[in-house]
């Protein structure tokens, strides 16, 4: 595939400022302009470990499916000193996919935000869900090749972070997950992903229903529905607080789970699920953490 797309780069050359500059506005790129975005993205993201650990006061942002607007919106708190995580699904679904996922790449480039991987971040689900369509209008007889370009660079998003006890990841713990090393340990380039851990750290949904571990038939085989049990256990084992998280969208825009204490202001429930994404008819949220608080706040 590599080879493949050297075939398919032209002549032209492109200054990568002018590309961060373009994309950084919102507005869709060449296919050289592309191509030369992913290569810098893939490059930083190579370096980064799956677990990322932060301190300090942070803003946790769901999903945005291609709600460019709620992804400026965030930005601004990284002028205000606070560390900027998104929890992945940066495109299908919404109107602005390509200039969504490719305003927040420049911005990773240049700055200092996280970005998770979701489960939209894989072949298997982009392309029954827009994206690649969405590629295929703008690009033509090129799509593939961006297309497959972007699932690469999607392959080397980190699966979790850390902010002072608080895990924030896409879905939620996996079965078979002890360890936070367990994250750490995951393997890059992984496009389904193919491990059983990380793909159900992507796709698992919490439940009050369930005790620890049980099937979550509404997302397919594989996927689980964690309990109360299983996250009480999973942070004591692993000394942390609180687990946030997104991938589902509840009318309010966020849902508070599993009451107990965490020894964080503010925060009397073990996981905190958050959506930020507005073409959903929800208001976008976002969870902010200043340091000894967390709270639920619009965005």
């Amino acid at each position: 595939m590599r080879f493949l797309r050297r075939l398919r780069r032209k002549e032209e050359r492109v200054e990568i400022r002018d590309v961060l500059e373009r994309a950084m506005r919102g507005e869709i790129l060449s296919y050289d302009e592309v191509m030369s975005l992913l290569d810098s993205a893939e490059l930083k993201l190579s370096k980064e470990p799956q677990l990322i650990k932060l301190k300090g006061k942070t803003i946790f942002v769901g999903d945005t499916h291609g709600d460019l607007d709620t992804s400026i919106s965030a930005l601004r708190f990284l002028k205000e000193g606070y560390n900027l995580v998104f929890l992945g699904d940066y495109v299908d679904r919404g109107a602005k996919q390509i200039e969504n996922i490719n305003y927040l790449l420049a911005n990773y480039i240049i700055g200092n935000l996280v970005l998770l991987r979701g489960n939209h971040e894989s072949p298997v689900v982009n392309m029954n869900y827009g994206f690649m369509e969405t590629l295929y209008h703008v690009y033509g007889s090129e799509w593939q090749y961006v297309y497959m370009r972007y699932n690469e660079v999607f392959s080397n998003l980190p699966y979790a972070a850390l902010v002072d006890g608080v895990l924030a990841l896409h879905g939620g713990i996996a079965e078979g997950l002890k360890s936070i090393k367990q994250i750490a340990a995951l393997p890059k380039k992984d496009l389904i992903p193919s491990n059983k851990v990380a793909f159900q750290i992507l796709w698992n949904d919490p439940s009050e229903s369930v005790e620890r571990f049980g099937e979550n038939y509404s997302r397919g085989g594989g996927v689980k529905y964690y309990g109360r049990a299983a996250v009480e256990e999973f942070l004591r084992a692993n000394k942390l607080k609180a687990i946030v998280r997104s991938h589902e969208a509840y009318p309010d825009g966020y849902m508070l789970l599993f009451k107990g204490s965490t020894g964080i202001e503010e925060m009397e429930h073990m996981l905190i699920s958050i959506f930020s994404c507005r073409y959903y008819g929800i208001p976008p949220t976002a969870a902010m953490y200043d340091g000894k608080r967390m709270e639920v706040i619009r965005i």
